[in-house]
């Protein structure tokens, strides 16, 4: 049974490429990118001749693809309609389902003439709210990738992915008791084997399903086990670009060469922090450190990601006036939980060297990263100095010792500010 499952789910999925012949340029796998509504009666018909519309292995997709199409040419359907009424049969149920599942009044004006057309008037199920869990799933979701281009049916077909859990159980049942839960999770093995296996191929073959596979991969909502099979899908069809490391059996490093060089510091930390600020990287972890004299740092720093917060340097600083401390990282390594753990020393030296204030293995973040890991973040110890009238006028001396202690590297930050009597 379970090579039948097996047989079916890639059968399936190669839907797009087995209909290449009876579909002139590709006019299914390839509509979203320039479609072309008007071919639409002549593709049906040649479906039609082809078998298509009759195969239960591929119809169901077929009806999904059709139908999103109607859906987004709402004037031509009424007519295209007329011109299709010389289908019988199965085929001519397909085309009908595919008319309800658009939605379209049109559509819906059409069937109600028809004699049979309770058959056809449910109402359609929502394709891109069902449990990937089964291959007839997985190929009508692809379908409506087809016609549309758009990410939502993408998105779903990763949610397939949580089900590599039961990576290898299909293997395994060969030689099992075929219990009624082996046999189960052999069915959901085979149905991630079948989801990557097409994210992979439909990767390499489309630039727009990698494109929001990358938006997807440090979108909100993702869990670690869609990020960890997406990180290794585009690894494996982007090489040039992207780079996957297994470090152990629950860690692992996923990097995008393109950030060798400033690897996790982004446009915010460039315009401000690089400018204002010590900076350092190491082996993809990004820290820095700013010494500032606004009393309104924490207004400035909470906006939106694309708004430069300009904060002021702490340079001559008069006594009694306060100097925020501020540390900043990015891209901190992950655990098998997908949380970081990043911890600091900090010290405070007086201008004549001795060691003023000091703080060892502080947490400056642990817990889970929300949205893209490049961002540059603010750590949790801000510290505030003003200097007494006891203290030595002169150069103040900040360092930051700060630890990705997954990834086991260490940042050295310094900066400084003078303090000035009136």
């Amino acid at each position: 049974m379970l090579k039948q499952i097996t047989r079916r789910l890639f059968t399936g999925l190669m839907l797009f490429a087995t209909l290449h012949n009876a579909c002139a340029e590709d006019w299914l796998s390839h509509y979203y990118e320039q479609p072309t509504p008007e071919r639409f009666v002549a593709e049906v018909h040649a479906l039609s001749k082809a078998g298509a519309l009759a195969n239960p292995k591929t119809n169901g997709a077929i009806t999904v693809f059709l139908g999103r199409v109607m859906a987004a040419n709402s004037a031509q359907v009424s007519g295209w309609l007329d011109q299709l009424s010389d289908l019988q049969g199965t085929d001519r149920e397909i085309l009908l389902l595919a008319a309800n599942l658009s939605a379209n009044p049109a559509a819906q004006a059409f069937l109600a003439r028809q004699a049979d057309a309770q058959k056809y008037r449910s109402k359609p199920s929502d394709i891109r709210t069902l449990e990937p869990d089964n291959p007839t799933v997985l190929d009508m979701l692809w379908a409506d990738f087809f016609a549309t281009g758009e990410s939502a049916p993408i998105r779903r077909i990763v949610r397939a992915l949580n089900y590599g859990k039961y990576a290898g159980a299909l293997e395994r049942y060969a030689t099992s008791a075929k219990t009624k839960k082996e046999t189960e999770e052999a069915r959901l093995g085979a149905v991630f084997k079948a989801a990557f296996w097409s994210l992979e191929s439909n990767t390499r073959q489309h630039h727009r399903v990698g494109e929001i596979l990358e938006q997807l991969h440090s979108a909100e909502g993702m869990n670690e086990s869609e990020q960890l099979a997406i990180a290794v899908i585009l690894s494996k069809t982007m090489p040039e670009k992207y780079s996957f490391t297994r470090i152990d059996t629950d860690r692992w490093s996923f990097q995008n060469k393109a950030n060798t060089a400033q690897p996790a510091t982004t446009h915010r930390a460039n315009t401000v922090l690089a400018k204002d600020s010590a900076v350092q990287s190491s082996n993809d972890f990004t820290g820095a450190l700013l010494a500032t004299t606004d009393e309104d740092w924490r207004k400035k720093w909470n906006t939106p990601p694309e708004t430069v917060p300009g904060f002021t340097k702490a340079g001559k600083v008069a006594y009694g006036k306060q100097v925020n401390i501020l540390t900043f990282f990015a891209n901190p390594q992950l655990d098998s939980k997908g949380k970081a753990n990043v911890r600091c020393d900090l010290r405070i030296i007086a201008p004549d060297g001795k060691v003023a204030h000091e703080q060892k293995d502080l947490t400056c973040f642990a817990g889970a990263i929300e949205g893209s890991p490049l961002a540059m973040r603010l750590a949790a110890p801000t510290i505030t100095f003003a200097g007494d009238d006891d203290d030595l006028p002169g150069n103040w001396t900040i360092e930051v010792l700060l630890r990705d202690t997954i990834r086991k590297v260490e940042l050295s930050l310094k900066t400084s500010f003078e303090l000035i009597r009136p």
